[in-house]
């Protein structure tokens, strides 16, 4: 399903290109763990069963039906991404997503957390908290402006790592969901390896999903040089870059089945 086409590091930061391959491996992992995430299947189940539950009378069952089937939000090829990208990151680098953010959307902008992700991560023998950003373009240019600018990528990942406000939204969000569950105990090593480095220890990840465009290491080396020159500390960063065989409408129609 994927090709590496270049890699490279400097200091903290790494980063690879991928070309994305159109086989049965690519279509199933589309959809069945991207569509899985996108749609948290699992809690959409859940709630119906417990909604079904409320509903005594047929005057009720009625109503509910017209709820259930009401239409869904349509899907952007930025919320594929993201779908994508933590499907990805846990499949590839084993990164754990104790809680899927779609739960916490109250509209298609929002975000209680502030980070496009927030994982938990194994780096040299350490649990980590992931914590990232994942951009979508078509634009034809090496790199895409998404990874620059005020609201970039790279600037982005920056504020995680130096803004204390930032990171205690971060942990605040991340804790609140993991308390009292299987991964309260990696959390909470995650949580103390970081404020014992002088609060850093971020495990940073930029995830950078193109259409249209051939492979260039531009569009990561650049910024990924950027971005060390600014960690410090036990933080780290990993950008990557997948470049998918087809357009954006393509991409989001194989994870949700349907024209968007």
């Amino acid at each position: 399903m994927l090709n590496q086409q270049y890699t490279g590091n400097n200091n903290s930061v790494k980063w690879q290109g991928y070309n994305v391959i159109d086989n049965d491996v690519y279509a199933n992992f589309m959809q069945n763990e991207v569509s899985e995430r996108l749609n948290d299947l699992e809690a959409e189940a859940e709630i119906e069963n417990h909604l079904r539950g409320l509903a005594t009378t047929g005057f009720e069952v009625d109503n509910l039906e017209e709820l259930l089937n009401a239409p869904t939000p349509e899907q952007k090829a930025w919320a594929v991404g993201e779908a994508f990208a933590e499907a990805i990151l846990e499949r590839e680098n084993g990164v754990i997503f104790p809680w899927n953010q779609k739960r916490d959307l109250r509209n298609e902008n929002s975000s209680l957390s502030g980070a496009d992700l927030i994982g938990l991560v194994e780096d040299d023998g350490q649990i980590k908290l992931l914590v990232g950003e994942v951009k979508t373009s078509e634009e034809d240019t090496h790199p895409p402006q998404v990874m620059s600018g005020q609201h970039g990528m790279i600037n982005q990942l920056k504020e995680y790592h130096t803004n204390k406000t930032r990171q205690m939204t971060i942990i605040n969000w991340i804790l609140y969901r993991c308390k009292g569950t299987e991964y309260e105990e990696q959390l909470n090593d995650a949580i103390k390896f970081f404020i014992s480095n002088g609060n850093t220890g971020f495990y940073l990840a930029g995830v950078l999903v193109r259409s249209g465009v051939t492979t260039d290491e531009l569009d990561l080396k650049n910024r990924g040089i950027d971005l060390s020159n600014t960690l410090n500390g036990s933080t780290k960063g990993e950008l990557q870059a997948f470049y998918l065989p087809h357009d954006l409408d393509n991409f989001v129609e194989l994870a949700v089945g349907g024209d968007q």
